[in-house]
């Protein structure tokens, strides 16, 4: 928690605008990263959910666009469209962008590049709804801010939890440095908004404290929500603001992680256990958040039950819950809401407490107490301490706790939002766009008038190097300017550059050659830049980008209603890359490179003449962007990114790579930050922080001699092997090193999925024999060195989903870490699983036994990786185990692997598989001869394991032929049975991999009888004694250790 430095003014409001009526109506697209439905719950998606359908039900047009893609969490995409159309509304999910994205984030740039293309190539919308958060549409932004697209579209921006924000107030870093972008794009989707709406006028205040430059047409008004589209099942008796409430449960309400109070709220627990005056029950309702960094990074549900191993009362977590069915959960009986966040910007769990009349306690921080009637701040607010909630909580649980009144009038509200869009709609229909949006907003007109000359742009370009120059001119008789200089400061470059000089003169272009030999490149670029006459100069750092047809144009267009930024484009290159600058953001420039862009900039005469000079050095990518920077910092300038591809190169990456790394360059870059008159931040700002993981190592370091260049280096653990264990998975993942592909494999029916990042990933099969699949996902070049890419692959069937993890580590070019808990196959290993086929043929001790002996087993077709292996723990058929009993266990994919080593030289023999059964024992014959164990299972999962002095005893069992019967388990001391229990007990945790094992837990307490000193437990299933996994436990040292 942070105390704040700043006060929190006020802002107007809409509420002029409530009652408005008009026959008009807007076409309307809300581009949203979460909305109900596709998210279960949260802020941002239940405010647009009910925007969205409350303006459809209004007579407006009304689209979504989910930023996030294809990616819900629950139904499928297709559902969700379905059900957005039955109210009204067209539900569009974001395809990404599929080139490579150079520039300081791939995983965002994609996003905001395909956002601003989705809404250039529709009909035109009247007004453009979106949150800051993430930052989608800030290339959407700057094209309507230059005069390019959007000129008659209003886009309003919601403020909700910049990132920035939130880690501020969670006195927390950015973990992930993609955020460092990220927040950049947050804030400028503030600045260049149209207007603002903020839920609170604290985030507003926050956001002009760090450095925001708020629009004028700035509002706070409280979110939209129709409480009447969520059908709450109350079972209380009338309950209304001001009624006492008695109650001994508490309900924590929110996403179950550090911001929203949770260690606070356990704390507070800790206290009243610790008093004697504890809650009857408590429920913690949310999802799950973030591992917890204050706990050692402990799992969220981890901390909770090691907490509740200490408190007396009953504990009960529910985090699948929508909006609909939490509230009804709420309001089934009486109970006291408690939300002790951290910060808070205009909180839905207090809209929604205060709409369904359920008494809450919440801290006194953020937006929070705007939404809380002044009168009931004392009864419901507190300090956000724990001592400070367990004392309100324990006057709560002796005295009842009063049920507050919201500060504003949800109704009205609603006539609010619903006037405020009518009204927009009859100006838009009146006036037309943009001068529509000129009086709402106050802002001028971005419209350029018919008789405004049309700017003069001038092309001043430092010569380089040879080869480019001339494929540079060319470039220049397609995208003419209005005049040319060539800057010479090397003696070599004097016949190309008179040249190409006399090219453009033939060609009709003014042009000229301008003779700085030995001079610095800065006083050459500074003397020409100060010295021009035209409106605007096209500063070109080297010839090796060059324009691409439409970048003169466009700038003219911009230039005639704006002479206040400085301007640069994407840039194409070859085999389908794309350079995207995102702007004049210093940190991501230093942090990740290219934030900037390209060595090709356009600055109007008004920014240099205020500015100054380009500084006077020789060096190679550094001069402009420390420029641009300069100008951002002192002066406000900013540096806008025309989102298209208006100009290119061959071989940009290539200069690049050669010069950005440059000590000087980076010092450059950096100057911004290191003049500065605190001496802390100039050291800091002298560290290389813009070198990835493995960019001070060369990939030439990783190789030995027997690699050439360009051949793939994979690291893998040294002591993990290689090939498939004895028990037979049903996914699998290997690696083909050579063309660095994933290799993924599956056995079975159901759907298969590969996700990276959190995003799926298209599929093709390209094996596919008895549902044994094979999808090959090729490692994409685009992966930015230094990055780590979390993958799952899964197949999911209609009663389980099976899941394999890796992590993938981009060392440097051609250089990657690999990291999983399952063995990682080879490429040879899962050839083998397809390729052959083996001549099944099942023996005792004999090899003449034939396939034929067996019915049902087809010799030809038959496969290994098709059989199911018992599982570890099963229950065994007695007459077979003591058939078997006296074979030896061998691990069959070692025989197997060592049957097929080979030297490559020799050839290579048939596979003996009569081998493999002979010293295979019980396992193998068992599958074969149809046993696959009884259905009947049980387990105490090891973490149950690790307490110290347990209190209880956890586990699940079940009978998956017949899942409505409860099992029986028996606890046994040192071979007495001492307790039973039915395993019909919902511990939510033991369904992590199967949802349905949650519903069949079961709990022993320990009694300081049963942990006596080397007291030998046992934990088996009543129906057939089964002794459960890691049922034989010890009691040693205060815990328990499984033998």
């Amino acid at each position: 928690m942070q105390i704040d430095n700043f006060s929190v003014e006020s802002f107007p409001d809409l509420n002029n605008y409530a009652g408005f009526e008009t026959d008009h109506k807007l076409r309307v697209c809300i581009a949203t990263e979460e909305i109900l439905g596709p998210v279960r719950n949260g802020g941002i998606a239940s405010t647009y959910y009910h925007l969205a359908k409350g303006l459809a039900a209004n007579g407006h047009q009304v689209h979504v666009l989910y930023l996030k893609g294809e990616i819900v969490e629950n139904e499928t995409p297709e559902h969700w469209i379905d059900e957005f159309s039955s109210f009204g509304v067209s539900l569009h999910y974001l395809v990404h962008a599929t080139e490579t994205i150079i520039g300081p984030s791939q995983t965002w740039q994609r996003r905001y590049g395909a956002a601003y293309r989705w809404l250039a190539d529709q009909d035109r919308f009247d007004v453009i709804h979106t949150s800051e958060w993430r930052g989608g549409l800030i290339y959407a932004l700057m094209a309507k801010k230059l005069g390019l697209a959007f000129r008659d579209t209003l886009f309003i921006v919601k403020t909700s939890s910049p990132h920035l924000w939130n880690r501020h107030y969670q006195m927390q870093p950015l973990v992930k440095r993609e955020l460092l972008p990220a927040s950049f794009a947050e804030q400028k989707c503030v600045e260049l908004a149209d207007m603002v709406i903020g839920g609170s006028a604290h985030l507003l205040c926050f956001m002009r404290y760090v450095g925001y430059r708020l629009p004028k047409a700035t509002y706070v008004q409280p979110n939209i929500l129709d409480f009447s589209e969520v059908p709450v099942d109350d079972k209380r008796i009338n309950r209304l603001p001001g009624d006492v409430v008695h109650t001994n449960e508490l309900t924590f309400f929110g996403r179950l992680e550090m911001r929203k109070g949770l260690e606070l709220f356990c704390t507070a627990l800790d206290l009243l256990e610790r008093t004697g005056n504890c809650p009857g029950r408590v429920n913690f309702l949310g999802k799950y958040g973030e591992a917890l960094p204050n706990q050692n990074n402990e799992k969220v549900a981890d901390y909770i039950e090691r907490k509740a191993s200490t408190w007396s009362f009953e504990i009960n977590c529910i985090t699948d819950y929508n909006q609909l069915e939490a509230l009804s959960f709420l309001c089934s009986r009486d109970m006291i809401a408690v939300m002790p966040s951290l910060i808070e910007n205009s909180t839905m769990a207090v809209y929604e407490t205060l709409e369904n009349n359920i008494p809450f306690i919440a801290t006194r921080v953020g937006g929070t107490p705007e939404l809380i009637a002044k009168e009931d701040h004392e009864s419901c607010l507190i300090a956000p301490y724990a001592y400070e909630l367990a004392k309100r909580l324990e006057e709560v649980l002796k005295n009842g706790h009063r049920i507050a009144h919201p500060s504003f009038d949800n109704n009205y509200n609603l006539q609010v939002w619903y006037g405020f869009h009518a009204y927009l709609a009859d100006l838009f229909k009146q006036f037309g766009g943009a001068e529509a949006i000129t009086k709402i907003t106050g802002s001028p007109t971005l419209t350029a008038s018919n008789e405004l000359k049309l700017p003069t742009l001038e092309v001043v370009v430092l010569l380089r190097d040879t080869e480019s120059v001339m494929e540079f001119s060319e470039a220049l008789l397609v995208d003419r300017p209005d005049s040319i200089k060539f800057l010479l400061i090397d003696p070599s470059l004097e016949n190309i550059a008179e040249r190409a000089s006399d090219f453009l003169l033939e060609a009709g272009l003014n042009c000229s050659l301008m003779d700085f030999i030995g001079f610095p490149a800065g006083i050459a670029l500074a003397k020409s830049l100060s010295e021009s006459t035209l409106d605007a100069c096209i500063l070109c750092d080297g010839t090796f980008s060059r324009l691409g047809g439409k970048f003169c144009g466009e700038l003219r267009k911009t230039l005639q209603i704006n002479h206040e930024f400085i301007i640069t484009s994407f840039l194409s290159l070859p085999d389908d890359k794309v350079v995207m600058p995102i702007g004049g953001d210093i940190i991501s420039e230093i942090s990740f490179g290219n934030a900037i862009g390209t060595n090709i900039i356009c600055i109007p005469k008004l920014v240099s003449s205020k500015v100054g000079s380009i500084l006077p050095y020789d060096i190679r990518y550094g001069l402009i962007q420390e420029y641009i920077l300069r100008a951002n910092k002192e002066f406000g300038f900013e540096l806008m990114v025309i989102p298209e591809c208006h100009l290119c190169s061959d071989y940009y990456l290539e200069k690049l790579e050669e010069y950005r790394n440059n000590a000087n360059s980076v010092y450059l870059r950096s100057m911004s930050l290191i003049e500065n008159d605190n001496i802390a931040y100039r050291k800091l700002a002298l560290l290389p922080s813009a070198q990835p993981i493995g960019a001070k190592l060369r990939p030439a370091l990783y190789r030995d001699k027997n690699r050439l260049d360009e051949e793939p280096v994979w690291l893998l653990h040294a002591d993990r092997p290689r090939k498939m264990k004895n028990r037979n998975p049903r996914v699998v993942l290997g690696l083909d090193e050579r063309n660095s592909h994933l290799l993924c494999v599956a056995k079975g029916a159901g759907t298969r999925q590969l996700i990276v990042n959190g995003e799926p990933q298209s599929m093709s099969l390209e094996l596919q024999d008895n549902e044994l699949t094979l999808h090959r996902f090729p490692i994409p070049d685009k992966w930015e060195e230094g990055e780590k890419f979390n993958i799952k692959f899964l197949l999911e069937d209609q009663e389980m989903t099976y899941t394999r993890f890796i992590r993938v580590i981009k060392l440097s070019k051609n250089v990657f870490a690999a990291v999983s808990g399952s063995p990682i196959l080879n490429e040879v290993a899962v050839e083998e699983i397809f390729n052959q086929k083996y001549t099944w043929s099942f023996f005792s001790k004999s090899e003449n036994n034939t396939a034929e002996s067996y019915p049902g087993v087809d010799a030809e077709d038959t496969n290994l990786y098709g059989q199911n292996h018992a599982e570890a723990g099963e229950f065994v058929d007695k007459d077979y185990t003591e058939e078997g009993k006296d074979e030896p266990e061998h691990d069959i994919a070692k025989i197997i692997h060592e049957q097929g080593k080979i030297n490559e030289t020799e050839f290579k023999p048939k596979f003996s598989f009569q081998a493999v059964i002979q010293k295979s024992g019980t396992t193998l014959q068992r599958i074969f001869k149809g046993y696959t164990g009884s259905p009947i299972k049980g387990s105490i999962p090891p973490r149950e394991l690790f307490a110290l002095d347990p209190r209880v005893l956890e586990g699940w069992a079940w009978d998956r032929s017949n899942i409505a019967k409860n099992l029986v388990i028996v606890l046994e001391v040192n071979g007495n049975i001492v307790a039973e229990t039915t395993a019909n007990r919902y511990v939510e945790r033991f369904g992590t991999r199967n949802p349905k094992l949650a519903w069949y837990g079961f709990r022993f307490s320990l009694t300081p009888e049963i942990k006596q000193e080397n007291s030998e437990i046992t934990v088996r299933i009543k129906e057939n004694g089964l002794v459960l996994r890691n049922g034989r436990l010890r009691y040693l040292k205060q815990m328990l250790v499984a033998i």
